[in-house]
């Protein structure tokens, strides 16, 4: 989306964008903290040694930039009040959550109503401190996943020749007669040569169709690891601490911690710059992705909800017991809050809902 559209969809939209210096990432204690004292002061009054105590904290630049933000994010999330786990029709999506505003445009919290949240049909007076208090380790984290998934993307993106947006698939023809899908939230980084193709994988996951040339060897890069084709079809999924291959035609000759091995037709392995797993079968939902779908046979509902939550925007998780769960099942990728509330209702989960954007299961 351009300037001029996005100027008419969110008049705050500056001529230039934000750069990784102006609008620097958050660390991830700082968010969780600023997340935390957010929600303790929305859910009551503060004890006057609290307010002390916040007032020191905040005095810290780094901690009233990161309490900006957050509260920038709340109060994105506020113009859509919901703690609720009722069914309701879908309602339109807070515009531009992926993309937090820099520090220049943020107003201070003094500016602003402090708003509290409250039940659909219910009284909207502040609810009880102990149930504020008893939400916010969830709140916090939840926040500060939402805002460290959006600030930390700058480099990736800028490096990428082609990406995808997330809840997007995409099919990439390279120069060389290859083709690349990429999955949700997916970056890929070329690097050809007369004498070599290489591709780094820089986020996401891609399945690469790779088209024969001996004199040019086709290889993959991802989490310090590398892939090269030998006349091949295969998906890469890069994790951050390391990638898994998974091999549908011919062979892959993996490479990580020193070594290599080849990884063959209907196998799977993992690989890094320190680690080389093993050759392992691999599961036959293994790449649904490519058509939409996630294909799940016994495993943890956190890992699942997890696959489900990178084809949305915003933060969907799940919490306490219910994390270990096991479940099987089929889910459409493409209709990911449809899976979420398919697994809600089959398993008689409730949910914690800040607008679309931010949902918890929890038993």
């Amino acid at each position: 989306m351009g300037i001029e559209a996005a100027r008419e969809r969110d008049p705050a939209v500056n001529e230039t964008p934000a750069t990784p210096a102006e609008n620097p990432a958050i660390p991830r204690s700082l968010a969780e903290t600023a997340a935390d004292w957010i929600v303790r002061r929305d859910g009551g009054e503060l004890s006057p040694e609290e307010i002390r105590a916040f007032d020191a904290w905040r005095a810290e630049p780094a901690h009233r930039r990161a309490f900006e933000r957050m509260e920038v994010l709340w109060g994105i999330l506020d113009g859509e009040p919901a703690m609720s786990t009722e069914r309701e029709a879908p309602r339109p999506a807070a515009e531009n959550l992926e993309r937090a505003p820099p520090q220049s445009a943020l107003p201070s919290p003094r500016q602003r109503p402090h708003k509290r949240w409250a039940a659909r049909g219910r009284s909207t007076a502040p609810r009880p401190r102990k149930h504020a208090i008893r939400t916010s380790a969830a709140l916090a984290a939840s926040l500060a996943l939402v805002v460290l998934g959006t600030v930390q993307d700058w480099a990736t993106w800028l490096q990428a020749d082609y990406a995808t947006a997330i809840g997007e698939r995409k099919t990439v023809a390279l120069e060389d007669g290859s083709t690349v899908e990429l999955d949700s939230g997916s970056a890929i980084a070329l690097d050809f040569s007369p004498a070599r193709r290489g591709v780094r994988l820089l986020a996401g996951a891609a399945e690469f169709r790779v088209a024969p040339d001996r004199a040019r060897p086709f290889t993959v890069a991802a989490a310090g690891g590398s892939a090269t084709a030998l006349g091949t079809v295969f998906a890469i999924r890069e994790s951050g601490k390391h990638a898994e291959i998974v091999v549908t035609e011919h062979r892959v000759r993996v490479a990580g911690q020193g070594r290599s091995h080849v990884v063959g037709e209907g196998q799977r392995a993992d690989f890094a710059a320190d680690r080389l797993g093993p050759v392992e079968p691999a599961g036959s939902g293994a790449t649904a992705w490519t058509r939409g779908r996630l294909v799940v046979v016994d495993r943890p509902l956190g890992e699942v909800v997890s696959e489900i939550a990178r084809y949305r925007h915003g933060y969907i998780g799940v919490t306490g017991p219910a994390a270990t769960m096991r479940v099987s099942g089929v889910y459409d990728l493409d209709h990911p809050l449809a899976a979420i509330d398919s697994i809600e209702r089959s398993l008689g989960l409730a949910s914690f809902r800040l607008s679309s954007r931010l949902i918890v299961l929890h038993r």
